[in-house]
């Protein structure tokens, strides 16, 4: 999708400063959110592709204003209200007016979320089963679209030429699990664009690179 959200290469927002006070929670309602939206991630059910397309819905002015973690409980709450889990006036009133059934959406245990997060979880799909349709060392073109929905793809590499460095693996894609469509497994691959290709001659450093990790469905040959 495209929207207030990809600004990554956009002019006028500036560098973005990086201070070690950042990387910690500032204050206790952002430790509660990032718990709840854990949480609730299990009973709801909800992936993280389908927890970023709700964001990138958010209006621009909203999105812009609004803390990291108010535009997490934003898209929790829209995606549970989707699931059926909650209502419109219970998240305004605070009040509980129907029932849940525990049994189809059972309550996430504190110790799970905690070794899920410890452990992670390996998303790869067997590459044997899934032939790559392009190589490492070959320039590729990313696709020139404007997608209605989630993408990983930003808009500043769209229509540029870049090689491909590295094949990561066979993982889901993004765009289909993030609209409820399957996960679609294809390839992974790392391309680099050159500063110079991406932004021309008015690139800050024209000989550095920008490395992304790419699906195969965002890529076609030249």
């Amino acid at each position: 999708m495209d929207g207030i959200h990809d600004l990554g290469g956009m002019h006028g927002f500036g560098p973005v400063p990086i201070k070690e006070e950042d990387v910690a929670f500032k204050w206790h309602c952002q430790r509660r959110a990032f718990a709840l939206v854990q949480a609730l991630a299990g009973p709801t059910p909800y992936v993280a592709d389908m927890h970023r397309q709700k964001i990138e819905q958010l209006p621009a002015v909203d999105y812009l204003r609004w803390d990291y973690f108010d535009k997490w409980l934003y898209a929790t709450e829209e995606l549970m209200k989707d699931a059926g889990l909650v209502s419109e006036d219970e998240l305004r009133e605070g009040k509980m007016q129907f029932s849940v059934d525990l049994d189809a959406h059972p309550p996430s245990r504190p110790e799970a979320l905690v070794d899920a997060m410890k452990t992670g979880q390996d998303m790869r799909f067997p590459p044997a089963d899934y032939p790559a349709g392009f190589i490492v060392g070959q320039t590729v073109r990313v696709r020139a679209n404007c997608p209605q929905g989630h993408t990983r793809v930003p808009r500043y590499v769209r229509g540029r030429l870049g090689k491909i460095t590295k094949d990561e693996g066979v993982f889901q894609f993004a765009d289909t699990v993030a609209a409820g469509q399957g996960p679609h497994p294809q390839h992974c691959y790392n391309v680099a664009f050159s500063a110079k290709a991406l932004w021309g001659e008015n690139a800050e450093n024209p000989g550095d690179y920008v490395y992304l990790d790419l699906a195969e469905a965002y890529l076609e040959h030249i």
